[in-house]
């Protein structure tokens, strides 16, 4: 007997220390990772004022091992500006009322069985209506409850309930807010790249009491090649119910070509709302016309945006990692009230760390509410 007792104290303790020394390996095996981010803006309002800023932060970002299908995640994110400025930019570098700001902005546990991962706590998030939208020194980052599924062949499910969010476009850059009270974001996504050259996708988000208080999205993207041409077009769609106005419709067309051999590509965007203004949601917005600052929103009712651009891949002439892009915007609203948006943007990834991007912008924005003004970013990132 007391030798059946002692073998199982020995079982057991052996079962703590294998255990132990499980998640001290966990531990001992961490993933860092992230990027350091240099920032500069300026933004010359017509007839007005030119504001400035500039900023040194980025993003530390620590994992554990698995440990039973379980690991631990955090993510630290800074904003470090420097210099007199009233934060008029239209990306906002600084906090709501310091300069600098620190957010941990990840901080999840994640649980993967099979083809199935769970994902829960604060957390960077990609769908067409929730994204990170990293256009400024820190992204928006979610507080969610996430499952992925792949079971299915060449197809993803995607359901999340998001609760709150921080980052570039959130209410407050610098601390956690709720995305819709206490009724929170549903959302579910199907996504399917099983036929060739082709990916459909399907979303669904649910927000209840909210202004909009439903989207159903939906898009198709087919892309191909012939001879030393490739070429790419989409088509997108949007229902979006209001509470208290009419719902909207949103459709979108894009297209693109590239001639190969000249490293030069040619594209077209367009979106049309009917109904209430069109909504992009808590991020960049998923709408193809969308540019640098003006978007389909500020269409507002019946609105429509028209976006043509042409793109240069410098490898063609020896600089690798460089391209160089024209951009050009065309807002209308119901009344055919129009403005205008021209943007230049240089992008040089220099190696696999480090990159260098510079976003200039001519905005004529007045007449539906936003600046007529020129504004001029610049980004450096070095990745560890």
């Amino acid at each position: 007997m007391n030798k059946i007792v002692l073998s199982s104290i020995l079982l057991m303790i052996t079962n703590i220390v294998i255990k132990a020394n499980n998640i001290t390996k966990a531990f001992e095996k961490l993933t860092v990772d992230g990027y350091a981010r240099a920032a500069y803006e300026m933004h010359h309002i017509e007839n007005n004022k030119t504001y400035k800023d500039g900023a040194i932060g980025g993003k530390l970002h620590i994992q554990t091992a698995s440990f039973y299908n379980l690991s631990l995640g955090a993510s630290f994110y800074s904003s470090n500006a420097f210099g007199n400025s009233d934060n008029r930019g239209l990306v906002p570098f600084r906090g709501e009322v310091a300069n600098g700001y620190a957010l941990l902005g990840e901080a999840y546990v994640k649980a993967e069985f099979a083809n199935t991962t769970f994902k829960i706590g604060r957390q960077e998030i990609d769908t067409p209506f929730a994204d990170k939208d990293d256009i400024g020194l820190v992204p928006n980052t979610f507080e969610a409850y996430v499952i992925e599924n792949r079971d299915i062949e060449n197809t993803t499910l995607f359901f999340g309930q998001i609760q709150k969010m921080a980052g570039v476009d959130a209410e407050v850059i610098d601390s956690f807010t709720r995305v819709n009270g206490s009724n929170n974001m549903q959302v579910v996504g199907i996504t399917n790249n099983g036929m060739e050259n082709m990916e459909l996708s399907l979303w669904y988000y649910h927000m209840q009491g909210a202004e909009v208080d439903s989207i159903v999205y939906t898009d198709v993207h087919y892309e191909g090649s012939m001879n030393s041409f490739g070429y790419e077009v989409a088509l997108q769609y949007a229902k979006q119910t209001y509470n208290q106005a009419e719902d909207s419709s949103i459709y979108g067309v894009s297209t693109s070509l590239q001639y190969t051999p000249s490293g030069l590509t040619l594209a077209f965007a367009y979106n049309k709302a009917y109904g209430s203004a069109a909504f992009s949601g808590f991020g960049g917005g998923p709408f193809f016309s969308n540019s640098e600052y003006l978007i389909i929103d500020n269409a507002g009712k019946n609105g429509t945006q028209t976006w043509i651009g042409t793109e240069f891949d410098a490898s063609v002439v020896g600089v690798d990692g460089l391209t160089l892009s024209l951009g050009y915007a065309t807002l209308k609203d119901a009344s055919n009230v129009k403005a205008t948006e021209l943007d230049f943007v240089t992008s040089y990834e220099i190696d696999n760390d480090i990159e260098i991007h510079l976003i200039a912008s001519h905005i004529k924005g007045a007449t539906l509410g936003e600046d007529d003004a020129k504004h001029l970013r610049v980004f450096a990132n070095y990745y560890f």
